[in-house]
């Protein structure tokens, strides 16, 4: 009998002791087509994955990089105080990135450099090389692209900044020394150099095991200073006029869409299909050939969220005049469905903007 009050008193106590402990923390995951988020806030996760994402489009749209192998990655958010920001490592052949999300203004800044590192890491790993082998300036540059597909205007920012400093030393860029923004103009350049997307993939992966990139840009005659001093000085003259932003864009898209005319009604604010009954009246004639042009003057320093659009709105203003009204209304019916993406597209870049400024 004293020995099943004893169980029993030790069964409470322990009962008892476990109600007191704290909760575990809740880990959450996103799945990304970069790699698996681990996190403890839904919110961190989604921005986290947002940055991933970016790089991803990158990647594949405008480098034209084919899928990576194995190994799998993942990017673990660290709620907990960290001695390092960010550590990228392989785990029994995964290729990991820890990183702690220090203060909102630098998030953004943080995770571009987080999954450009991940990224680098899973190409180093996948040729058996080490998980940090990569040359630090294509570090800053791949950070650098994802920062400017989620906020474009920064491209302009920087290729002021490159007209406004005098160059890095060309050394000093490859080993990861220059600023950021340097870096950025260097692969640009670059890439204005080496011509094709194939090129560009194998110098990429090239550096991303370790390779320098001056003999592999230049394997007959690698890049020197006055090599370096000339293509940026290119990069800088041959930019095209800054770009708009996205609301910039969206409110001239607006204006150079919208359709004005009295036909014996007073003012009358038309759409593209119901203009169309009135083309051969001269003062459509004129206007339309007007917008046409002012559309070819303005559509280079359109954002890019909206160049689609703008383009699909050039289709139908270029062919007014001679298409039939069935096949204006199939180019019109493009131009919606493309102002509709962009919009939503606006609307997704602006809600991580948002998040970033509440982590």
């Amino acid at each position: 009998m004293h020995r099943l009050f004893l169980f029993w008193l030790t069964l409470f106590g322990a009962l008892a002791h476990a109600d007191s402990l704290p909760p575990e923390d809740r880990i959450f995951q996103n799945e990304t087509s970069l790699g698996l988020i681990l996190g403890p806030d839904v919110a961190e996760n989604s921005f986290v994955a947002a940055h991933c994402e970016a790089l991803q489009r990158y990647l594949q749209q405008i480098i034209m990089m084919p899928e990576l192998p194995p190994p799998a990655a993942r990017i673990e958010v660290i709620a907990t105080d960290s001695s390092s920001p960010l550590t990228v490592l392989n785990k029994g052949g995964v290729v990991v990135a820890q990183i702690q999300i220090q203060s909102a203004s630098q998030a953004s800044s943080q995770l571009a450099e987080a999954v450009s590192r991940l990224w680098l890491g899973r190409a180093a790993v996948a040729a058996g090389k080490p998980v940090d082998v990569s040359q630090p300036w294509l570090r800053q540059a791949l950070k650098s692209e994802t920062l400017a597909m989620l906020r474009p205007a920064m491209v302009d920012a920087w290729y002021r900044q490159g007209r406004a400093t005098a160059p890095a030393r060309l050394r000093d860029v490859v080993e990861g020394r220059a600023p950021d923004f340097e870096a950025f103009l260097f692969w640009r350049a670059l890439r204005a150099e080496l011509g094709g997307a194939s090129e560009q993939v194998r110098v990429m992966i090239a550096v991303s095991r370790g390779e320098d990139v001056l003999r592999e840009a230049r394997p007959t005659k690698p890049w020197d200073e006055e090599a370096w001093l000339l293509a940026r000085a290119n990069l800088l003259l041959t930019r095209m006029p800054p770009s708009l932003s996205m609301q910039e864009s969206a409110d001239a898209l607006r204006d150079i869409s919208r359709f004005i005319f009295d036909f014996g009604k007073g003012d009358t604010v038309w759409d593209g299909p119901a203009l169309v009954h009135y083309r051969e009246a001269k003062g459509v004639k004129v206007a339309m050939a007007a917008r046409w042009s002012a559309l070819q003057r303005e559509i280079l320093r359109q954002n890019p969220v909206y160049h689609n659009t703008w383009r699909a709105l050039g289709s139908w203003l270029e062919n007014f005049e001679t298409a039939t009204p069935e096949e204006l209304n199939e180019l019109w019916g493009n131009y919606l469905r493309e102002r509709a993406a962009a919009e939503t597209l606006q609307r997704e870049v602006k809600q991580v903007l948002v998040d970033s400024n509440h982590l």
